[in-house]
């Protein structure tokens, strides 16, 4: 009887144990999904923010070649003189143009009646450009109609939709975006310019991605796809079998909240939509979206949920260890042992492992913590090894880290540590206080996971958000943020923190595109933001804000200081043999009203450029200027 009572009491403590380990656990795996799915939102939209620069970039690189080819001497020279000499010379033209810029399908001009007078196609496969013979009148196409109502020098677009060849789909579909443009002579409208771009070549370049897991795909105002790695599910507005393919159909939550905002996440059926809006132009706009379906994300918390259940799995047998009499001597064995307890952390956290005792002395280290920092074990053992690691200069970090963990018997955070050979690398870090029986603490293990590959990687996508991409100098991005910290640090030291801010811009530089072509333009700007950053001081911050103009911050710099330095570069310019322009430049010195002094810094610029250019104008922020 005594026996049976036992056993019942084992059962009903074993009974209760499980229930409690489970309703924990559970409670930890849901708090696990929520974090998955946080965790890949947040990832998913920083893919879709870093597609959406990159196509910000490629419409400005739109909009500059159209204007190019729309106000270029070669098709005025058609206009006033439409013959065989003169098209041939703009059809040689648009094939240049379309051979190195690789994304255009055709280039066409439309007479004002609708009627095709130029046309040259493009192939990608066969990178040749080729006039068209057979011409179509365009008179009674739903883009034509939209081309009649753009205003003089307004640049209009079409929605993606499929290229067609007198009247029939081209095969294998072939998605284009239309691009027009009026084009004048003598204040009269001669015809359009409709230029074809690639969507294939354009959605290449949107949808790169380190992660598979998070590449975007495009949908159009109607929620069908215009862009995606699956092409069986492209332009089910146009193909009736592809019609479900819509984003409307198959997330309905989700395409409600994509109407109400420009950018953020669903999580719908268990799979996760991330979007943003892109503007198309004044009245169409697309959409980027990354769907991570419920299979990818229980792949991307795979290790953590199994993880979690060996942890699970591991506390439930130990739970009946305890419920055991007869285990207690190898539970107490099984506490004291110090390769047991490195042994169940790394299982736990499959990192590099670190045991101290309570004063941060070094008893074991694992074999990925050798791996990773060159150290071996007899050459860490009873000393502070988190002191060597961090280094002396990061004493005082280390000081706090102690102090908490000292605390609350746990840290957690990034720190910078060195390997045995003096280099630098970025580790997450995890200090668990391990208790003794009367709560004191009897050990303390620290676990390092490299994220230095990560890093990296975001440190090269920022430098690239702040870099313009045809000079190597900074951005306007950049520029306006260096701009607001400089206006900070005049604030709050005033004169002792003397600034000047000039702008500098391009003498004629529209006529140097119109003359000789949107490559020689594109050279002259490199010369020039070169021959700037190479004339200016190391302590000088420059950047490129427009097309051909430049931004200027001196730190530690008087108006006549800054005066005989925008000179110089002025000079620098002039006399460059490999130049035939010259520059204007307006400065003013900088307040703490970094809009303010900007304008005024414009304002000097424009003079410089009335007065007749290539000068160098100062406006005082104390002046008023009406």
């Amino acid at each position: 009887m005594k026996f049976s009572k036992i056993l019942t009491s084992l059962f009903m403590i074993c009974l209760v144990f499980s229930l409690i380990i489970f309703g924990y656990y559970y409670q930890r795996y849901t708090t696990l999904k929520q974090e998955n799915i946080q965790q890949s939102a947040k990832e998913a939209l920083f893919q879709l923010a870093y597609s959406e620069r990159e196509y910000r970039s490629l419409r400005s690189q739109m909009v500059s070649i159209a204007n190019l080819l729309s106000h270029s001497q070669s098709i005025y020279d058609y206009l006033i003189a439409p013959t065989n000499a003169n098209k041939r010379t703009l059809e040689e033209v648009w094939s240049s143009i379309a051979v190195n810029q690789k994304w255009y399908t055709s280039v066409r001009f439309i007479d004002t009646k609708g009627m095709e007078k130029i046309k040259v196609n493009y192939s990608v496969a066969r990178n040749i450009a080729t006039p068209e013979v057979m011409l179509e009148d365009i008179s009674h196409r739903d883009y034509f109609k939209h081309a009649l109502t753009l205003a003089d020098r307004e640049i209009g677009s079409w929605g993606i939709d499929l290229e067609q060849d007198l009247g029939e789909f081209v095969i294998p579909y072939t998605p284009t975006l239309r691009v027009m443009i009026p084009v004048t002579m003598m204040g009269r409208r001669a015809g359009y310019l409709i230029i074809n771009l690639d969507v294939w070549y354009l959605s290449s370049r949107l949808n790169y991605s380190p992660n598979n897991d998070f590449r975007p795909e495009v949908i159009n105002e109607e929620g069908f796809y215009i862009a995606s790695h699956h092409g069986g599910k492209l332009f089910g507005d146009l193909i009736e079998r592809r019609r479900d393919f819509n984003i409307a159909k198959q997330f309905p939550d989700a395409w409600l909240t994509m109407n109400n905002k420009k950018v953020g996440y669903v999580v719908e059926d268990d799979t996760l939509v991330a979007f943003t809006k892109l503007k198309l132009s004044e009245s169409q706009s697309l959409r980027l979206i990354i769907q991570v379906s419920q299979q990818q994300l229980k792949q991307r918390a795979a290790r953590d949920v199994n993880d979690l259940y060996q942890e699970a799995i591991f506390v439930f047998l130990l739970m009946l260890l305890f419920a055991v009499p007869t285990t207690s001597m190898l539970l107490h064995y099984h506490k004291r042992n110090i390769e047991s307890k490195l042994a169940r952390a790394a299982l736990n956290g499959m990192s590099a492992v670190m045991i101290s005792d309570k004063s941060h002395r070094v008893v074991m280290v694992n074999e990925e913590f050798c791996n990773m920092t060159g150290y071996r074990p007899n050459q860490v053992t009873n000393r502070n090894l988190l002191k060597i690691l961090l280094g002396e200069r990061k004493i005082e970090k280390l000081i706090d880290v102690l102090d908490i963990v000292s605390q609350r018997r746990r840290w957690e955070g990034e720190l910078r540590i060195k390997n045995a050979s003096g280099g630098e690398f970025t580790v997450i870090t995890r200090i668990q206080a391990v208790l003794s029986a009367n709560i004191k603490v009897d050990y303390y293990i620290t676990s390092f996971v490299d994220i230095s590959a990560r890093k990296e990687l975001e440190e090269r996508l920022r430098t690239l958000s702040e870099k313009d991409e045809l000079t190597g100098l900074w951005n306007r991005r950049k520029f306006e943020s260096e701009l607001v910290k400089s206006a900070q640090l005049v604030e709050r030291y005033g004169a002792e923190q003397a600034m000047c801010l000039a702008l500098v811009d391009i003498d004629h530089f529209k006529r140097v595109n119109d003359e000789k072509g949107h490559d020689e333009g594109d050279r002259v700007i490199r010369v020039v933001g070169h021959t700037l950053a190479e004339t200016l001081r190391n302590t000088d911050f420059i950047a490129r804000i427009g097309g051909e103009e430049f931004a200027i911050i001196m730190p530690h710099t008087s108006v006549q200081e800054a005066a005989l330095v925008l000179n110089r570069i002025r000079q620098a310019v002039e006399k460059h043999s490999d130049l035939t322009v010259t520059v204007s430049a307006g400065f003013t010195d900088l307040t703490s009203n970094s809009n303010r002094s900007y304008k005024w810094a414009d304002i000097a610029l424009y003079e410089s450029k009335d007065l007749g250019r290539n000068l160098v104008s100062l406006r005082l922020s104390k002046e008023e200027i009406v």
